[in-house]
């Protein structure tokens, strides 16, 4: 029997959460806003949750804890994200050292600072795999569409026609030929904050292949395009990046709306948490996008909080848990009163 990786939503109005990354305060008051009791596993309306559930928070695994009770309620759906896919994959990524066991931090400057999150016991971990293992990539009506990064046509295909959730996730064989890596930085430069690395050509198309050619890649990373000739490459999560965002919306040709998280929106607008690059710039903080308003990404980065209590900074100036109202368009933000009409 195939896996449902693109499942109907259970409804055409529902409340979708966006990224939470273990922050597990922000997402009890962000449920309460929308009328949700966790532990009761009532809701007003149906609960999506666009993925990345997990990673650099305070409590990852409470916050797996309360979204498993939801769905197995069957008043909530979640999706699969990039940090739920690195840990079925037993990929160790900045941040899920939580979960792998790795020693874990981000890089401020030159120092690694730990993250400040609670470690999964053995039998929490076989608990969380095996809920992660029954999550869709994607989810749709005749008039919404979710997905975690990039709703790409022949990647939700692929995933239409997957015998297996281990089989969508395994690499494809790609073709690499024609591609000059001389002089080319190795791995173990790419991941050293302290020494910037300069643009290779050869490099960044290879790293293109293997991300836009990969549909488990593209529907939980997104498409991904060079950097601008001349600008230098970005420290990011680990790693210099010599590939940035494609904005796929942008030729995204379905009607129906579309809903995202992913893409670290900043609730203020402004470019102003590290290195994460902003896809959104001329774009409202709370504004639909493309010319119909059919695309909005509900992920206000509270993934980077943790930055900000390090830093003993306003952690809510910018960093937000929100949750889109659909069909009302309504956007509820964890720390606010009042909704905002989008």
């Amino acid at each position: 029997m195939k896996p449902k990786l693109v499942q109907p939503l259970l409804g055409d109005r529902v409340d979708i959460i966006g990224d939470i990354h273990g922050e597990v305060t922000a997402l009890i008051g962000l449920l309460g806003r929308l009328g949700c009791d966790p532990e009761q596993a009532t809701v007003q309306r149906p609960i999506v949750f666009v993925g990345d559930l997990v990673d650099r928070g305070p409590d990852s695994v409470k916050v797996v804890e309360i979204v498993q009770r939801l769905v197995e309620a069957g008043c909530a759906q979640a999706v699969l994200g990039n940090h739920e896919l690195n840990i079925l994959l037993d990929d160790e990524k900045e941040g899920n050292g939580w979960f792998l066991g790795h020693a874990d931090g981000w890089h401020n400057g030159g120092t690694l600072v730990p993250f400040s999150s609670r470690r999964a016991g053995q039998a929490e971990r076989a608990k969380i795999l095996a809920f992660l293992r029954t999550l869709p990539v994607a989810l749709e009506s005749s008039t919404l569409r979710v997905v975690h990064a990039a709703w790409v046509p022949s990647a939700i295909e692929a995933a239409r026609h997957a015998s297996t959730l281990d089989a969508f996730m395994t690499p494809q064989e790609i073709d690499l030929s024609g591609i000059d890596l001389s002089g080319a930085p190795t791995n173990e430069a790419l991941r050293d904050p302290t020494r910037p690395v300069l643009f290779h050509a050869g490099l960044a198309e290879q790293q293109l292949r293997e991300q836009n050619s990969q549909p488990i890649k593209v529907l939980t990373s997104g498409l991904e395009r060079p950097i601008p000739a001349g600008a230098a490459p970005r420290y990011i999560s680990g790693k210099w990046r010599l590939l940035e965002r494609d904005p796929w919306w942008e030729t995204d040709t379905d009607p129906r709306a579309v809903v995202f998280g992913h893409y670290w929106r900043r609730r203020e607008g402004a470019d102003d948490l590290g290195s994460k690059a902003d896809p959104f710039r001329g774009i409202g903080p709370t504004h639909w996008f493309v010319d119909d308003g059919r695309a909005f990404c509900v992920d206000y980065s509270v993934g980077l909080r943790f930055r900000s209590r390090h830093l003993q900074a306003d952690p809510n100036k910018n960093c937000a848990l929100a949750a889109l109202r659909w069909p009302e368009r309504l956007l509820f933000y964890d720390d606010a009163d009042t909704p905002i009409q989008t």
